[in-house]
Order: structure tokens, then sequence, then C-alpha cells
């Protein structure tokens, strides 16, 4: 079965040099950047906007994006790492942040560049999470800001992931729409 699924004529964009795994899907107004990669399990769903995955992002196994909402598309930035089993609602993500496994983040929240969201947190609607800021809890609560050496890493680890799909999708089955 393939990972792509048209909805009320919009079809998913997936750069060729993405990787998109065939046990993922992706449906409607959805764009995947230039090394980014979808994991399988994940269902990224732009059926009531656009959900837009920026280059050498990843979003790992089991996640649920979806814009489900007119007024609140999901924009991930490039360099972001997206932890396995994370749900994202409506919310923008700057470039080179991490989040971690199990993130819940609800409709309107905002994540600024460079920014770390510690695994199990839930980030509640509207929330704002400034630039170069490691958030933790449920609520997310401010833990500490994130020196230059951190971000770097956050988006070396982005390259790092991007490569390695990179060179698998080259032998591991993809299909396409």
């Amino acid at each position: 079965m393939s990972p792509v699924v048209v909805f009320q004529e919009k079809k998913p964009k997936i750069h060729k040099e993405a990787y998109v795994s065939p046990q993922s899907t992706l449906v409607g107004d959805v764009e995947v950047g230039e090394y980014a990669s979808v994991w399988p399990g994940s269902v990224v769903r732009g059926d009531f906007s656009k959900v837009q995955i920026g280059a050498y992002s990843c979003i790992q196994d089991g996640c649920v994006i979806h814009a489900h909402s007119e007024d609140a598309p999901v924009i991930i930035g490039n360099f972001v790492s997206v932890g396995s089993h994370v749900v994202m609602h409506g919310c923008y993500c700057g470039d080179a942040v991490l989040i971690g496994d199990g993130v819940i983040i609800y409709e309107g929240v905002t994540i600024g560049e460079g920014a770390l969201v510690a695994p199990g947190s839930i980030l509640v609607q509207n929330m704002v999470v400034p630039p170069r800021l490691s958030v933790s809890g449920a609520p997310a609560k401010q833990v500490r800001e994130l020196s230059r050496d951190d971000i770097t890493r956050q988006k070396e680890r982005a390259e790092i992931i991007a490569r390695v799909f990179h060179k698998l999708r080259n032998w591991l089955p993809q299909e396409r729409v």
C-alpha cells in the first residue's frame, strides 16, 4: 500500500531526496523537504491545513502530525528531530529543534529555533517556547537556556540522521504514487 493519500485534490509532495517509509501514511496537503525522513508507523495528515516538514528534519517512528484546523497548519523547520510517538497538532516548530519521545504538542504552540523539548512533555494550547530554551514536564516549564554548542549538536544530529536515511533510501523499499 502506498503511504501517499490524495485528499480533496491535494497530494503530498515529497522531495526526490527525502525518505518516506512505505509503512507511514501522508494525507493531503503535506510537503516533505530535501533529505527529510518520515519513519515507519507515522501518520502526517494535511486534511484541513498544510503540514510542512523542512529539509533535514526527521519524523521518527509512530508520530501523529495533524493540521486539524484551517487556521492552524503544522510548520516544522529545517534540521528538526521529532522523537518517536510524538503527537503534534497545528503548531510551529523553528529550525534545529529537538523534540523528545512521547511529547504531545497542542494547537497554537510555537517552538522557537534551537529549543529542546524533553521526552514526555506536554505543550498546552498556544504555549510559546522561546528560542534556545529547554522545557520539560506536563505541562512543560522552562528548565534552562541552551548553549550554542547544545544547538549545534541538535543540528548535527539531524544532519547525521538525514545522511543515514539518504544512504538507506537506495536499498529500502519505497512506494510512491
